[in-house]
């Protein structure tokens, strides 16, 4: 305690990984009821069902998820049966999704079904009402209108030539 030696020196500590700081897998054998909570990523190819909050969300193709999903990031390949609210939103192909999802960036695969509605993150704070996306159909300059078609109709009966919209 009072001599005068000198404590060895202490070597350097490793530095952290960057990047989450782990994973967790859900196999596709897991069920879970209840809520699932990380600050990782995680991984699901069984069932949650419950709320999803998490940094980074990968879901296989076996993947349900019936509840909310909270993420920075969220991958999508399975059936999610409520809203996602992510940063960035992957839709794979394989992916079906019911209900809203909130995103700054989306990327939707064709093959992806979406039954919700979707707006960005920043529409959402600007406006007191929610952002809604709408699609309507795009008609061929050179098409003759239809006189018997209802104009307060969204999708007439009448054949119309299809253009590719954007």
């Amino acid at each position: 305690m009072f001599s005068r030696k000198q404590a060895a020196p202490r070597p350097a500590s490793k530095p952290g990984k960057a990047g989450p700081p782990g994973l967790s897998f859900v196999g596709s054998e897991v069920v879970i009821n209840g809520d699932v909570t990380t600050t990782a990523q995680l991984h699901v190819d069984g069932r949650i069902d419950g709320h999803v909050r998490c940094k980074q969300l990968c879901q296989g193709g076996s993947g349900v998820i019936s509840g909310d999903i909270v993420a920075d990031e969220a991958r999508i390949a399975g059936l999610v049966q409520g809203t996602v609210t992510a940063a960035t939103v992957i839709v794979e192909a394989s992916a079906r999704v019911t209900g809203d999802i909130t995103y700054e960036t989306v990327s939707i695969a064709a093959g992806a079904r979406i039954d919700g509605r979707m707006a960005r993150k920043e529409a959402l704070a600007a406006s007191e009402s929610p952002a809604v996306l709408i699609a309507t159909p795009a008609v061929a300059a050179d098409a003759e209108p239809d006189a018997k078609a209802d104009p307060k109709e969204l999708f007439p009966a009448a054949d119309r030539q299809r253009v590719a919209a954007g």
